[in-house]
This record gives C-alpha cells, sequence and structure tokens, in this order.
C-alpha cells in the first residue's frame, strides 16, 4: 500500500464524499465525549477527510482545530467549507507541527495506515502530556472489513481492539476500549514526556537541546521549555526503573524511588508554571 495511491484514491473521492456521507449522531456524539472533545482545548483532526467532524469539535467550543489529510483534494474541500479551521494537505507523519494538541483524533482512517506501530508513535509526540488520542469508527470492525473490500489497495483490516491498546500502551494510559456491532475506540491519556526510542523500546525522553537564535528572552523561554520536557523524561524512566525494582520484590528501593519521582515532579511543575508565567507576559 503506497501513500501516493491512497491520496490519489480519495483525490477521486472527494467529490462525492460528503453526499455518500452517513452519520449515526448518538454513535459520533460517543465518540466525541470518549475523545475528551470539550471547550476550550486544541484538536488535531488526523486524515480529517472533507472535514466530517469540524462542525462538531467547534459546537463544542473547542480553543482550535486543526485539520490534516494527505489528499489535496480532501484537504482542499475541507479548508472551502471550513475557512477557521487550519487544514493541512500532507502526510501527518512526516509533518513538523507548531506543538502539540489536547486531543488527536483518528475517525473512520486508522486502516488507511500501513504502518500502525509507527502512526501511534508519532500521534504520541503530537499529543500533550494528559491529552488524549482515539481511534475511532462509526461502524463495527467486522462491517469496516466488508466495507474495505471495495478499497483493498488503500488500506489494510482494522486491528483487534486489545492488539491497537497494546500499541497504544507504551505511550498512553488507555481507558477506553470498545468493539461492538454500532462502533469501535480505543482512546487513552498521554503520559509525560516526549516519544524516544533505545534499541527498540519505545519511552518518554527526548535528548535535542534547544538552538534558539532570538532575542534573550526568547532563548530563555526555549531553554526553560526544553528542561520542562527533559525533566518530564528523566522523571518517566525514574519510574519506570521503580516499577522494575518493584517487579523484583525490591519495594523498600521501589518507594524511596517513587519518593523521588514525586519530589522531581513537583519541582518541574513549579518551573512548568513559572514559564508559562513569562510566556504570558512576552505574548
Amino acid at each position: 500500500m503506497e501513500k501516493k495511491e491512497i491520496a490519489a484514491f480519495f483525490d477521486r473521492c472527494a467529490p462525492w464524499w460528503d453526499a455518500d456521507m452517513i452519520r449515526n449522531e448518538d454513535i459520533i456524539a460517543t465518540i466525541l465525549d470518549n475523545g475528551g472533545i470539550k471547550a476550550g482545548i486544541d484538536v488535531l483532526d488526523v486524515a480529517c477527510g472533507t472535514g466530517v467532524l469540524f462542525p462538531d469539535y467547534l459546537k463544542r467550543g473547542v480553543a482550535s482545530v486543526t485539520g490534516i489529510d494527505i489528499s489535496p483534494e480532501m484537504a482542499k474541500t475541507a479548508k472551502s467549507k471550513f475557512p477557521q479551521v487550519n487544514v493541512i494537505c500532507g502526510d501527518v507523519e512526516t509533518t513538523e507541527f507548531d506543538g502539540q494538541f489536547d486531543a488527536v483524533m483518528v475517525y473512520n482512517a486508522f486502516p488507511h495506515f500501513p504502518d500502525p506501530a509507527h502512526l501511534i508513535e508519532i500521534l504520541a509526540g503530537l499529543t500533550k502530556p494528559g491529552g488524549r488520542l482515539s481511534v475511532a469508527h462509526g461502524m463495527s470492525r467486522a462491517a469496516l472489513t466488508d466495507h474495505h473490500k471495495r478499497a483493498s489497495a488503500v488500506s489494510i483490516d482494522l486491528l483487534e481492539e486489545n492488539e491497537l491498546a497494546d500499541l497504544f500502551a507504551p505511550y498512553f494510559d488507555v481507558d477506553v476500549i470498545i468493539s461492538n456491532d454500532r462502533m469501535y475506540q480505543v482512546s487513552g491519556v498521554r503520559r509525560a514526556g516526549d516519544v524516544h526510542s533505545h534499541g527498540g523500546h519505545s519511552h518518554a525522553h527526548s535528548h535535542s537541546h534547544p538552538h534558539s537564535h532570538g532575542t534573550p528572552m526568547e532563548e530563555l523561554l526555549a531553554l526553560m521549555k526544553f528542561m520542562v520536557n527533559h525533566n518530564d523524561a528523566h522523571a518517566q524512566e525514574l519510574a519506570e526503573l521503580a516499577g522494575q525494582l518493584k517487579d523484583v520484590g525490591k519495594l523498600h528501593a521501589y518507594r524511596k524511588l517513587m519518593d523521588a519521582v514525586a519530589s522531581f515532579d513537583m519541582a518541574n511543575a513549579q518551573l512548568d508554571a513559572v514559564l508559562k508565567e513569562l510566556s504570558a507576559e512576552e505574548a
């Protein structure tokens, strides 16, 4: 399955996509509720198509919506319908974004990504700590598999829900796993830190140091932001180490390390609060 073929397929579908769209409002409401879509948040809609869920996000009073789709025609249609939404034509796996999002939604699109594990890793990096990623479909897994028989060149089988939850697990605390005769959804809350990988083991971490060429205050803010993210990563690694000690019965050492993690998190929260205060003053 080549991405250029996927883009071309959906370019052809774009002119009639909205006319053929069938919405189940109750299912969509459930998906949005489970996805943490609420007032004041920043939303990323991955493979947004013609903007099917854009009006739903806007009705809920979100702070911003960013949609991205690999199909130029789909993105063009979405942009023309919703000029207030930031619509990007591009591949979410390679596009650089300005920041992270409170909620990332992949609705009726997940089987069109050829490498599910890689996609989840990318989306984890785009989700704020404490934010939520959702993969959802407004039909059953069996019905979707049957539907995609007509488009097998641009889709793969939708993962069984627990398999998808396993892909979430290195980055998210999964608390929604639904697969029934009406809908499918897996959703979880992002743990702290940036996505990084050592020897095939993915966890939250970042080694890159900012190189700012702005004003002294901009450089200071960039450094503080780097420190917050870097500290979150080390706290996560320390918690993982503590968990390993607990697994082998070293409970005293486990408690000591978790006390250190709590102190580390408290100090980092104070640093983050100062960063936000200074950033607001500079805005």
